[in-house]
């Protein structure tokens, strides 16, 4: 009985020590929060203050760039990266306010190893932001452009600021990082320009050239959507070991003809004529003949050349 008695008083007193630390602790939090509270209440006035300074600014620069002609969405991208640069410094400032011995450099010094691995981990990120602020702000295209780039092509439905839209002329979006987009070369049809396009065929070296010809530019009278000005053309482009390249070059309206459909049709009609003239088409390979690298090459009917 006399050893548990002595456990019990032990237990006590711990746990009367313990409960005296922890309201003690308690205490002194709530004496170091009231000493700083006129710190707090400056640092979330400071931080106020420059939310307020961060919408003026932001109302200053959407008045005065309106008058510009600058991209709608390079203006808000600037808009809010103004308001966002200012409150961050006064979440720096209210800092200081709060804790008078915290400075700016203790700050960067902090943020200075974190700063390089977040910018190592999204530097694809601010590469195609970056590039689409360029693009937004040069305009080297626009939209309703057709453009070239790599191995795509299409109209330019849609310039962002991380990625540009492009539709195929088989219907298909394609969506391409502005890093590429700005660092690659680009070969731009400004939309409604006219449009050349070409259809090459191989006929015999046993052919009157002079007749293959006519019988392609009136083939192309009969295709929808052709041009008249600038008028087609006829012209022998190469001479292979199979056979005489002949290439009809013609002109559409990009906002007025999808151009897959009138190659396709321009394509066959072509051909047709001459075969019902009794003139044989023969298949074509560019790399045999050595025709220069930018020319694509004809299978079996043709292709066309964008």
């Amino acid at each position: 009985m006399f050893q548990n008695s002595n456990g019990t008083e032990t237990i006590v007193g711990q746990a009367s020590e313990v409960t005296n630390a922890a309201w003690g602790s308690i205490g002194g939090l709530l004496d170091t929060l009231v000493a700083r509270l006129p710190y707090l209440l400056a640092g979330i006035l400071v931080l106020c203050l420059f939310y307020l300074l961060g919408r003026l600014a932001k109302a200053i620069f959407w008045s005065t760039s309106r008058r510009t002609r600058m991209d709608e969405r390079l203006r808000i991208l600037f808009a809010r990266l103004i308001v966002f640069s200012i409150f961050v410094i006064g979440i720096f400032t209210a800092f200081t306010v709060i804790v008078p011995g915290f400075t700016f450099g203790d700050m960067i010094a902090g943020l200075g190893f974190t700063s390089f691995v977040i910018g190592f981990a999204t530097r694809d990120i601010l590469n195609n932001l970056l590039s689409g602020m360029l693009i937004l702000w040069q305009h080297p295209f626009s939209t309703g452009d057709h453009i070239f780039v790599g191995n795509h092509q299409g109209t330019v439905e849609f310039i962002g600021v991380r990625a540009t839209s492009l539709r195929k002329d088989d219907g298909e979006l394609v969506l391409i990082p502005n890093g590429e987009m700005y660092s690659s070369a680009l070969i731009v049809r400004r939309a409604g320009a006219a449009r050349r396009m070409s259809v090459r065929v191989m006929v015999g070296y046993g052919a009157e050239l002079d007749l293959v010809k006519k019988l392609c530019l009136k083939a192309l009278g009969a295709v929808n959507r052709v041009l008249n000005e600038p008028q087609p053309s006829a012209l022998v482009t190469d001479l292979a070991a199979e056979g005489i390249v002949v290439s009809v070059s013609f002109w559409i309206n990009t906002n007025e003809a999808k151009p897959q459909e009138v190659f396709d049709r321009a394509a066959i009609n072509v051909v047709d004529a001459l075969r019902q003239a009794g003139i044989r088409v023969y298949n074509y390979s560019p790399e045999e003949s050595k025709m220069p690298a930018e020319s694509p090459a004809i299978k079996k009917k043709s292709e066309i050349e964008m």
